[in-house]
């Protein structure tokens, strides 16, 4: 009667882990990192601009959102950290875009409607342009009502 063992020996099943982690760190340096930071700041600036707008009407009081050139947002004190391999670029908002406020900044009135600064009103809606990687988006900002979506580059 002989005795038969069913399954794998050590040395298969060292060559299929071995093979597995190749396998894995392949795959891991295709996944282009920076596209899914990108699509995170883009949503990240997104809803800080609506809270400050939010908090602006709830506490009639102005609110500022500040967004930096590395995706970092400061809305209300709160401060969500940069991204690496992202970049924020700005364009719009005033007909002379010589204010004295940073580019990415923004405060809303008690009614919600946006300035570049306490005292500009915006006079043409901003544009947020979010790159990274492969991927680039639009967030717009409008002027008279600070309605912020998703456009194309000209906020069409």
């Amino acid at each position: 009667m002989s005795k038969r063992c069913n399954g794998f020996s050590l040395i298969e099943l060292i060559v299929i882990i071995v093979i597995m982690g190749i396998l894995t760190a392949y795959a891991a340096a295709r996944i282009n990192f920076a596209s899914h930071d990108a699509a995170g700041c883009a949503e990240t600036v997104k809803a800080s601009i609506r809270l400050a707008q939010k908090l602006a009407i709830a506490q009639r009081v102005p609110t500022t959102v500040s967004v930096s050139r590395a995706c970092q947002v400061i809305v209300g004190g709160e401060i969500y950290p940069a991204l690496t391999g992202v970049t924020v670029t700005y364009s719009g908002g005033v007909a002379n875009p010589g204010g004295v406020a940073a580019p990415g900044n923004v405060t809303f009135n008690g009614l919600g409607q946006p300035f570049v600064d306490v005292a500009t009103q915006m006079t043409t809606a901003r544009i947020f342009t979010i790159s990274g990687g492969d991927l680039t988006r639009y967030i717009c900002l409008e002027a008279e009502t600070g309605y912020v979506h998703e456009g194309t580059a000209n906020c069409g």
